[in-house]
């Protein structure tokens, strides 16, 4: 339905038009002469004047040219005759001649009025215009209830139906600063244009529908009546996430630079790393697991919590495929959970269960082709998929992986370089001194006159044969390692009862001084290797417990089957190592300072021999010493 005007002088006539255009479904404005229907235009805004040519004060000729760029005009004339040049000229859209018919003034009119189009809802047009916009756009009334949202806003924050009071819409998206920080309602950006001020650029936090962080830059202004009252604020907030989530990674790419580079040969800088992925990207657990290469499963190896956050409930230890880590290890690819409650989820029932986390990832680290661990994040707000991060996290995993090995190959390298020196020399020591007394005393031997009797140079050669068989036992020694180290000696690879290995060797354990050898556990654990090298280990290392502990001492042993893996322990209640000396002490050929000055008798080849031993059996060893307390070794075996 749109509004026409008529504009015509005689009433017969005026009503006449007035009523045809009733019937044709339009509203009817009706003037008496040409000025009232300039006015009318003007104020009214028609869809269509019909005008009567011969009219006082402005005639129809006139009116058209007045408004013919506003409003499309129809003449009505019984003064010029349909053709006159004049009218083709008035720029009017149709002329209807009189006298005229209903009938026929109807179907005159019936082709301009159907063309005819309503006037735009205003309403309707500003829902359309805020509805188009990608940005977000919400307005208050001054008692802070919700007057209008657009999509942009409803479909990222979800917002609801008008009325809703500010507090709620607040508390709802979780509204904060740029930071992170809690946000006062007085502070909020509406809440400040319903006291008159203006808002520019101010950067907020708001949380989706999925619990996913969504950044914002926002303007306000209030909205007064004609009478300057406020009645009202609008806010409008221009999503900015994506330009955010770039700044933060490029920080959290500088951040872990720098941790890399401030000290990289501290053992903290793991724990430096995964401190610079979380404090940036606002994750509140990350864990680096790294495999051990004895068990052949994830161990932890570093740890970030945030500020008042405890550790999940995690295992010590991840098999291949096991949990979040094991998959990730065994997959070598990237995994994101942006929800650890839905079904399927790749994540631990008891982490599920009693950590208050929404979202979990991990990313392989690898050295190489290999995958040598996983890093593991978890967050207490939604995290999808993202390929940008998911190439920063690969790239940090990467360099990690990188980093880790280039300091292990480092510090290899130098205890390398220290050891072959401290080898030689130590090598020079052990061969010097009873080849020292061997030819010292075969000097005397030479010198003793051919006449004398042998008894007078008996001592002599027993000096030189006591001698000769320490050298020949040293040269076996350091060939049998040598040969082991290299790979040369073959080692059977068959089951082996651990248990009765470790009671034979305490049977045959020296029973020396007063010591006692006891048993604080011996699970049954059965290892595959060489049953005679892993009795030369434990034999050497309960040979060596006894050669250094006290008089009426005891030395302990204890077998534990943990993870599948077998751990052996011996301790003794010495006098102890040095710490200067503790890491030394699986080298070839070294004697700690104690052993050297006191006479104990060794050839500083039995740690080194277990050491070479365990290690081809693809197991570690440690040793920890305390001069108060005693030493304990350390040996852990794969089942």
């Amino acid at each position: 339905m749109a509004l026409v005007v008529v504009a015509e002088d005689n009433l017969d006539h005026q009503r006449v038009i007035a009523e045809v255009v009733r019937r044709l479904g339009h509203d009817v404005f009706v003037v008496d002469d040409g000025e009232q229907a300039l006015e009318a235009v003007h104020r009214r805004g028609p869809a269509l004047l019909i005008a009567d040519v011969d009219m006082p004060r402005l005639n129809g000729l006139d009116l058209c040219a007045a408004v013919r760029n506003e409003t499309p005009v129809v003449l009505i004339t019984a003064f010029l005759l349909p053709g006159d040049p004049r009218l083709t000229a008035s720029g009017a859209v149709g002329v209807v001649g009189k006298p005229f018919s209903v009938p026929a003034l109807s179907e005159a009119l019936r082709g301009h009025l159907t063309a005819l189009r309503p006037p735009p809802d205003w309403r309707a047009m500003f829902d359309a215009v805020l509805d188009c916009l990608d940005t977000g756009v919400i307005a208050f009334d001054a008692g802070g209830r919700m007057l209008l949202v657009n999509r942009a806003m409803r479909e990222a924050l979800g917002l609801g139906e008008s009325g809703t009071p500010l507090s709620a819409v607040g508390r709802q998206v979780g509204v904060r600063q740029a930071d992170g920080s809690p946000l006062p309602e007085e502070c909020w950006p509406v809440t400040v244009a319903l006291r008159g001020e203006h808002v520019d650029q101010v950067g907020l936090l708001a949380n989706d529908p999925q619990g996913r962080v969504l950044c914002y830059t926002v303007n306000a202004r209030p909205v007064r009546d004609a009478n300057g009252e406020i009645v009202a604020a609008v806010s409008a907030a221009h999503d900015v996430t994506d330009r955010h989530r770039t700044q933060q990674y490029e920080e959290c790419k500088n951040k872990v630079l720098e941790a890399l580079a401030a000290d990289p040969d501290s053992p903290g800088t793991g724990d430096r790393i995964l401190a610079a992925i979380g404090t940036t990207m606002g994750w509140t657990y990350l864990r680096l697991w790294l495999v051990d290469e004895v068990t052949d499963l994830l161990r932890p190896a570093a740890e970030y919590a945030a500020a008042g956050e405890h550790p999940p409930p995690l295992p010590s230890s991840f098999a291949r495929g096991q949990g979040l880590a094991g998959q990730c290890w065994k997959s070598g690819e990237l995994i994101w959970v942006p929800d650890i409650l839905a079904p399927g989820a790749p994540v631990l029932p008891q982490i599920v269960q009693n950590a208050a986390y929404r979202s979990a990832g991990a990313v392989p680290v690898r050295s190489g082709d290999r995958v040598i661990g996983a890093i593991t994040f978890c967050s207490r707000t939604r995290q999808d998929p993202d390929p940008a991060l998911g190439v920063l996290l690969t790239a940090i995993a990467a360099v990690t992986g990188t980093f880790l090995e280039h300091r292990r190959a480092e510090i290899l390298s130098r205890h390398l370089a220290a050891a072959t020196d401290e080898y030689m020399a130590l090598a020079g020591h052990e061969l010097r001194t009873p080849l020292t007394s061997i030819g010292s005393y075969i000097d005397l031997i030479a010198e003793t006159p051919d006449d004398a009797p042998f008894g007078e140079v008996r001592e002599l050669f027993e000096v030189v044969h006591r001698n000769s068989a320490r050298l020949r036992e040293l040269i076996d020694k350091l060939l049998d390692v040598a040969a082991l180290e290299s790979g040369h000696i073959p080692l059977a690879a068959e089951p082996v009862d651990l248990a009765e290995v470790v009671r034979e060797a305490m049977r045959a354990a020296p029973a020396d001084r007063g010591i006692a050898v006891e048993t604080a556990r011996l699970d049954p654990v059965s290892v595959p290797g060489d049953r005679e090298r892993l009795r030369q280990v434990v034999d050497a290392l309960l040979s060596n417990a006894i050669k250094f502990s006290p008089p009426g001492s005891a030395v302990t042993v204890s077998l534990a089957d943990q993870e599948l893996t077998a751990v052996l322990t011996v301790a003794d209640t010495g006098a102890g190592i040095p710490a200067a000396e503790q890491a030394k002490l699986f080298r070839r050929l070294h004697r700690g300072g104690n052993a050297r000055h006191t006479g104990i008798p060794g050839s500083g080849l039995g740690l080194a021999l277990c050491r070479v031993v365990v290690e081809r059996h693809r197991g570690t060893i440690a040793l920890t010493s305390h001069e108060s307390t005693g030493t304990i070794v350390t040996v852990r075996l794969p089942q």
